[in-house]
């Protein structure tokens, strides 16, 4: 990575931080994406986006504490970012604590309601608390939604948008099937 100096160059040098841990990401190499997003956030403190993208590889490597703590740090730096609360809402119905990761998918879509990886989320959430009605409705807004916008709303692309298209349309299928 090329490190530049000044005020332009340290805002390159968080982005290509940010790049690189994302690419790591990707790969699934969580250690290698966990030093990259720390370092990101050693340069720049303040960035609410340092602090979710390293708090998604606390998510992924099961580390549910730190990366909530990571994750309300963004969110203290920037309230307006829809995938931080999304985040958030993850780590806790990973956690079990399932009504306070539907208000966090909620404030997600309040921030942006074409945030179809929410939506989707949100679908889940409420398929945990027998709510399948509520389940299928949230499924059926991803559905579309990413459709329109396949990048959930805000970054990169996701790999495999038809494969997520396709489950999203299977799950709706189902739950509406067992609605029935």
């Amino acid at each position: 990575m090329k490190v530049v100096t000044g005020k332009a160059g340290h805002a390159d040098t968080i982005r290509a931080l940010l790049d690189e841990g994302d690419d790591y990401l990707q790969q699934g190499e969580l250690e290698k994406a966990m030093e990259t997003f720390r370092e990101a956030v050693a340069r720049a403190p303040d960035s609410a986006v340092a602090h979710s993208k390293l708090g998604v590889v606390y998510a992924r490597q099961g580390r549910y504490e730190e990366a909530l703590g990571e994750l309300e740090r963004a969110k203290q730096l920037d309230p307006r970012i829809p995938s931080v609360h999304s985040n958030i809402g993850n780590v806790l119905l990973e956690m079990g604590k399932v009504e306070e990761a539907i208000a966090s998918y909620q404030r997600a879509i309040e921030l942006d309601p074409n945030y179809w990886i929410a939506h989707q989320n949100l679908g889940i959430a409420y398929k945990r608390i027998g709510r399948i009605d509520l389940a299928v409705s949230e499924f059926k807004k991803a559905t579309r939604l990413s459709l329109r916008q396949p990048h959930g709303g805000e970054g990169r692309r996701p790999l495999g948008c038809l494969p997520v298209f396709l489950v999203l349309l299977a799950m709706g299928l189902l739950l509406a099937l067992l609605a029935t």
